[in-house]
């Protein structure tokens, strides 16, 4: 903990507190220990064997910097730091206060389960707040894929899918933004500092590499008789095709969506082998799209976005359909007669 309350109940921070007096814990009121020294940030700890439960995570060095960095950024004037919301039993790492606006923030530098940041979220949400996390520095060498990242994404109009970090030497935010999923199922986009410099984008791979990787991928998994590949192999042999055997056409298809923790490649492999069912100059609705993603669903893994709203899902969803249509209509696959309707003009095989 970053700060403490004396006797009278007034916070002090660990930074200005005196050894020698009692200071206690805002939440179980345990007295706890000042530890200040010339290698460590000052901070207050909880007495061994304690059972204070919003209190009761260690935190580093790096985490304890991070709150004061944070708290400066955002302007101590606008800031409440570490407070316990008694209603909740829960205390966000920092509590942002702009006229009738109010921002907790959590500063997380560890791992967490997803069950626990979800029980948070609602915590909050529950509270009237909203909640932002922001990834300690850790976290930007760990996160390439949706795996990765699923339970932290973000999404905004102007940012796109996007995900924040905060860099303790530079003393910044970096905001990844315009998340999408390369062929592959890594994570590209772009990213920028909170000064306003662009750091990057990274950069997909060659066609040609990612055929010879997907297929390699695929030879692997059958090979070793992985269970998610058999499954998928299964799908396609019910349906008179090889999974090998993907049309060239779902190659292209990139920039995904993050929605399922799978190469956006295969997941279009297998809308294409329930298309190639439908006769030449059949007619093909948004409705029958919605059908066929929501059938080969259940052979992937679904990104668990708990951070995105029921509705943000569903226009994730509609772009990512309405991106795979626009692939097959460049293509020559499709041609499209009205707003979310089209033609099947030739066969993707």
């Amino acid at each position: 903990m970053l700060t403490a309350q004396t006797e009278q109940n007034q916070r002090v921070a660990a930074s200005d507190a005196q050894r020698g007096m009692p200071y206690f814990c805002p939440s179980c009121r345990e007295q706890v220990i000042l530890k200040r020294g010339t290698r460590m940030m000052a901070h207050f700890a909880h007495r061994p064997n304690s059972n204070c439960r919003p209190f009761s995570e260690s935190e580093s060095q790096k985490h304890l910097t991070g709150k004061w960095q944070l708290a400066a950024y955002f302007g101590p004037k606008h800031v409440e730091l570490e407070p316990y919301l008694q209603l909740l039993a829960q205390r966000p790492d920092l509590l942002v206060k702009r006229e009738a606006h109010q921002l907790a923030v959590e500063y997380q530098c560890s791992p967490i389960a997803a069950g626990k940041l979800r029980q948070r979220n609602q915590g909050y949400h529950a509270y009237g707040l909203e909640v932002i996390w922001i990834l300690g520095e850790a976290y930007l060498q760990t996160i390439t894929s949706v795996r990765h990242a699923e339970k932290w994404l973000q999404y905004s109009d102007k940012l796109g899918w996007y995900l924040i970090f905060w860099e303790t030497r530079q003393q910044c935010l970096i905001v990844w933004h315009h998340l999408t999923i390369d062929g592959l199922g890594g994570l590209q986009g772009w990213a920028r500092t909170s000064t306003g410099n662009q750091v990057g984008k990274r950069t997909p791979k060659t066609l040609t590499s990612v055929q010879k990787l997907i297929q390699r991928r695929i030879q692997m998994g059958l090979h070793y008789k992985n269970a998610k590949w058999l499954k998928l192999q299964q799908f396609c042999y019910e349906h008179q095709r090889l999974l090998q055997a993907i049309p060239p056409v779902c190659y292209h298809f990139t920039n995904a969506e993050p929605l399922v923790c799978e190469s956006p490649i295969i997941w279009a492999a297998l809308m294409t082998v329930l298309l190639s069912e439908v006769p030449v100059g059949s007619l093909i609705r948004q409705l029958d799209l919605e059908k066929w993603a929501a059938k080969i669903s259940t052979l992937f893994d679904g990104a668990q976005l708990i951070q995105c709203t029921t509705q943000q899902l569903a226009n994730s969803w509609g772009r990512q359909l309405q991106r795979y249509a626009d692939l097959l209509e460049q293509h020559g696959i499709l041609k499209e007669l009205a707003k979310k309707s089209w033609q099947l003009i030739a066969s993707p095989y």
